[in-house]
């Protein structure tokens, strides 16, 4: 797995800094990346860093949609959590918004949540695996 798409170094925990943008070449191996992690079949929290959403990337967006849809029962069973780092309040309080949306219309099949500090997102991360590790 590429170290530049996904950080697994401090499994469980995951980290994924999310580029400016997925050109299409890169599309496919962010996706591989991701599938990885679920190859694992362990539990894991991904910690979310960069921008909120990749520009011009509507390729990666394509195949995110697809291999969230195949792979919602693997991430169901393996991913704890996900935890966005927005230091910034006012993008904190929108990022935490159009979460509320996603959980509410069950997009995602796990907790989610948007914290200041890196820190912040390994505490909540930690509590969410303690059940399953």
């Amino acid at each position: 797995m590429s170290k530049d798409v996904i950080d697994t170094s401090q499994w469980p925990l995951v980290h994924y800094v999310m580029p400016d943008q997925v050109n299409a070449e890169e599309a496919t191996a962010h996706i591989q990346a991701l599938q990885q992690v679920l190859d694992r079949r362990e539990p894991f929290v991904l910690i979310f860093s960069g921008v909120e959403l990749p520009q011009n990337s509507a390729e990666f967006f394509r195949q995110y949609k697809a291999w969230g849809k195949a792979t919602r029962h693997a991430q169901a069973l393996y991913c704890c959590g996900a935890v966005r780092v927005e230091p910034d309040a006012a993008k904190r309080q929108s990022l935490w918004r159009k979460a509320l949306r996603y959980l509410t219309s069950r997009a995602i099949p796990y907790p989610y949540q948007v914290v200041a500090t890196s820190e912040e997102a390994e505490q909540q991360a930690k509590q969410w695996l303690r059940g399953k590790v």
